[in-house]
């Protein structure tokens, strides 16, 4: 295995260091009440606070966007979705939801702070540079207005950065040759994922599953016992180093020295968020050149 480039390192160090300020939306309860007053359940509120920018979306879009998502969850959650109000209350909404959840994680003093203000314009000129070339969700992001608050500006900057990556996420898992379901079993097969957590959330049947897996076995890329193969662990080094490359931009705007300072000031928040609604979050640490 080949030593990483630094600023391949460093992508993987900023998705780490980010994600979870924007994963507050998804797990804390204070978000999902939010969400519940238009009265969404945790899950259809998961497709409204990322589907929102999308604006009035057809199904198709939506499922496009949602990977590896199976489209019968997709269009039940859509649905819910568009019965509980318009686009522009959906944002509205996530904002607040946005704004309950830090608020109640990190507190008034974090959020009223100089390094939060520094944290945001940060964020907010690495957004900035991600471009919309094939990346529908985040460029739908990237074109909403920041907000004021510190705190939400950088969580928008944030939720631009996460949804801009994951575009190109999608790109390099099409690359790969894998479908949504062979997706998820190689996520499994590396131990990042557990089939009894990740299959459910995704709506995937057994029978689904199950095939997936046969046919991964017949490319020689799952072992019999449900491994990577060399050639499986290979693909999936694949997937992650394109992954990575294709999130350069942003961090290359910003330069290298700007970039180590927004991890640092935005991973003791993002640390504590996951303690409470992230089992086993392990950051890559930011590399040293």
């Amino acid at each position: 295995m080949t030593t990483r480039p630094f600023d391949l390192r460093a992508a993987r160090a900023m998705r780490d260091g980010l994600d979870p300020y924007y994963a507050v939306l998804v797990f804390s309860p204070a978000a999902v009440g939010v969400f519940g007053s238009l009265g969404l359940d945790p899950w259809s509120a998961y497709f409204a606070g990322r589907a929102a920018p999308l604006g009035e979306a057809s199904e198709g879009l939506v499922e496009a966007v949602f990977f590896h998502f199976e489209p019968g969850m997709v269009a039940a959650n859509t649905a819910k979705v568009r019965a509980a109000g318009v686009p522009e209350k959906l944002l509205a909404v996530r904002l607040d939801a946005a704004d309950a959840a830090l608020r109640d994680t990190l507190g008034a003093e974090a959020l009223d702070s100089a390094e939060m203000a520094e944290a945001a314009e940060l964020a907010a000129e690495a957004a900035a540079a991600c471009t919309s070339a094939g990346r529908p969700l985040g460029a739908a992001n990237a074109t909403l207005p920041l907000p004021e608050a510190p705190h939400l500006k950088l969580w928008q900057a944030v939720t631009t950065l996460r949804e801009w990556r994951g575009d190109g996420h999608n790109t390099a898992l099409l690359a790969s040759g894998l479908d949504a379901v062979e997706v998820l079993v190689n996520a499994v097969a590396t131990g990042h994922e557990r089939r009894s957590s990740i299959q459910p959330r995704r709506g995937w049947s057994d029978a689904e599953w199950e095939a997936a897996e046969q046919r991964l076995h017949d490319r020689h890329l799952l072992t019999e016992d449900g491994g990577l193969t060399l050639r499986g662990r290979e693909l999936r080094e694949e997937i992650e180093d394109l992954t990575d490359r294709l999130a350069l931009a942003p961090w290359r705007a910003l330069g290298e020295p700007r970039t180590r300072r927004l991890y640092d000031l935005v991973l003791p928040w993002s640390t504590a968020i996951a303690e409470r609604f992230l089992r086993g979050y392990q950051p890559e640490p930011y590399p040293t050149a």
